[in-house]
């Protein structure tokens, strides 16, 4: 499966995200759930080069890796 880097508009809002090559298409709306559930984003710029699954998992995980304070889980703190 191939994944393509778009870049999306809701209303006044702008954002960025890698989706799946059938919903990268200019003017597609499409729905990104990671995000919130605030209705459809629309395909504004789909860049030309696709990753693979395997490598946008491992280019995450690198970038995750980068920030050990985001992989860390927080446990609540005791207020007694």
């Amino acid at each position: 499966m191939q994944f393509y880097q778009c870049r999306f508009r809701r209303g006044s809002e702008r954002t960025v995200a890698w989706i799946e090559a059938r919903g990268a298409k200019l003017g597609a709306q499409v729905e990104l759930t990671t995000l919130d559930d605030g209705g459809p984003w629309l395909v504004e710029a789909v860049q030309s080069a696709p990753l693979a699954a395997e490598a946008l998992k491992d280019m995450q995980d690198m970038n995750r890796n980068a920030f050990a304070s985001l992989k860390r889980r927080r446990t609540p703190r005791n207020t007694d």
